[in-house]
């Protein structure tokens, strides 16, 4: 086998998308992804565009975004927008790890406050 074998349970995917009306069309993209503290940071682009109108595409990406990070509790990682943060998203963390966790720290460009929510439950601000 010509591989790399990992052991850390903690590898994650960080998976978030844009539920706003204009999901399609905003372009949030690229979005750099990086553990608060360091100069590491990956760049993240939206998928592909597959929808076609006849003979050209529509220019329309889905605004989601899958990124690998290390999910050991306690661990901070920022998300940096180079364009306009959607005001409403979904994140979910994929893990073989019960244990995995994290902080996000997104930075608005706004001063309106906002909500997190939880299977359908608004968690309070800590």
């Amino acid at each position: 086998m010509n591989a790399y074998l990992c052991h850390r349970q903690e590898l994650s995917i960080i998976l978030f998308e844009s539920e706003d009306d204009d999901q399609l069309r905003r372009a949030m993209q690229p979005i750099y992804i990086s553990i608060n503290g360091t100069k590491m940071a990956n760049k993240l682009n939206a998928f592909m565009d597959h929808n076609w109108e006849g003979f050209y595409n529509t220019i329309g990406r889905m605004s989601r975004f899958p990124g690998l990070i290390d999910g050991e509790k306690g661990s901070v990682y920022n998300l940096t927008y180079t364009g306009t943060p959607a005001k409403k998203q979904r994140f979910t963390l994929i893990s073989q790890s019960k244990e995995a966790g994290m902080t996000i720290r997104i930075h608005y460009p706004s001063a309106q406050s906002r909500n997190l929510m939880k299977n359908g439950e608004i968690i309070e601000f800590n």
